[in-house]
């Protein structure tokens, strides 16, 4: 019997090696499609493509008895691998002069490292080390940039700014703040003075390897020449980029960040005043307490003065967590009341929401 066991436990490791094996041939072909991209000045992503090899997977695995839940996630995986390798393949652009404002920080590091890969001359401006990238006073470095970065704290940017300004910088100028309210009037004056302002928000943190299908917001504040410059900085990255006026920002990302922020927050909390640690609740955890635990224990290890500025400085954060402080005392209202029918209706209210429209 052991022998048996032993022998077919052989003969899947032979295939999980074929499977690898077959893993590592897609691989290389796709990085020759990606040098085709690039010599043909291509996309990294095609989307259409990507949903036919979705459906193709999942029509293949109907065939022979694999999930769909499998098929997707098989497929999405393979999809990832290549088009990231094909991302990491140098586009032929012009190198530019870039200075990272900011750029000893966390985020700060990570544009300095995404623009060098790009073949980008990058210099920083702070009084952090700026690591392998020479740091450079703020007017010299000004002066010579074609790309400036302003990667401060949310609540020193309009500042750094106002300083950046002043010295009438010729090349393109944007901040990565998570909000836009302290900043919007600062912003739209340099654009109105005819500088090449724009405002940018990665939707990642800085241990994103790369950015291919991560989302990365591009605010117009009032000078459409300074979005068009700042598009192909981003050439050949497969990011998901959404366009919006600045002035729109900071209520979408209320919910985004302020509302998903502050209910990690006080689901730690709670659990915290629970009694119980959380290594005897991740004994008898479900799939989604396990879930929830996780994203919570990430947050938990966030930066705190970020996660402050980002409550206190977005001014609609109060009216959506109002709405999150009512709709848990609705929860609490629908698990109490003896008819079932309110729990009934909140479920199928929120199957509506997520249902898919076309």
């Amino acid at each position: 019997m052991t022998d048996s066991v032993e022998g077919i436990r052989w003969k899947i490791e032979e295939i999980d090696n074929a499977i690898l094996d077959l893993i590592n041939k897609r691989m290389n072909i796709a990085l020759d499609m990606g040098h085709q991209k690039v010599d043909k000045a291509m996309p990294v992503r095609d989307m259409r493509v990507e949903e036919q090899v979705r459906n193709r997977y999942l029509a293949r695995a109907r065939e022979v008895g694999i999930s769909d839940e499998a098929a997707i996630e098989l497929s999405s995986l393979l999809v990832r691998e290549s088009v990231e390798a094909q991302a990491r393949l140098p586009r032929p652009m012009r190198p530019r002069k870039v200075l990272v404002v900011g750029g000893g920080g966390a985020m700060g590091q990570w544009m300095c490292r995404f623009f060098a890969s790009r073949g980008h001359e990058v210099k920083v401006f702070d009084d952090l080390p700026g690591g392998a990238f020479k740091n450079v006073k703020l007017e010299a470095g000004v002066k010579e940039a074609d790309v400036i970065a302003v990667s401060s704290h949310i609540s020193a940017t309009a500042e750094m700014l106002r300083r950046i300004f002043k010295l009438r910088p010729k090349g393109l100028v944007f901040d990565i703040a998570s909000v836009k309210s302290p900043i919007v009037d600062v912003l739209k004056e340099g654009a109105d003075q005819g500088l090449l302002v724009c405002s940018i928000h990665p939707m990642f943190g800085p241990s994103a390897s790369f950015i291919f299908a991560r989302n990365l917001i591009v605010c117009n504040c009032g000078s459409d020449i300074a979005v068009n410059k700042f598009m192909p900085l981003l050439n050949g990255t497969g990011a998901n980029v959404i366009e919006m006026p600045v002035e729109d920002h900071d209520k979408m990302i209320s919910v985004v960040l302020g509302m998903s922020h502050a209910l990690n927050l006080a689901f730690f909390g709670a659990l915290k005043e629970s009694g119980f640690t959380h290594e005897e609740l991740r004994k008898v955890s479900s799939t989604t307490f396990e879930r929830q635990m996780n994203i919570s224990a990430s947050v938990a290890r966030e930066s705190p003065n970020l996660y402050y500025e980002i409550q206190h400085l977005n001014p609609h954060n109060r009216e959506m967590l109002e709405k999150l402080i009512d709709a848990l005392r609705e929860v609490q209202q629908a698990g109490s009341d003896e008819d079932r029918s309110h729990m009934i209706r909140l479920m199928q209210e929120g199957r509506k929401y997520f249902e898919v429209k076309h």
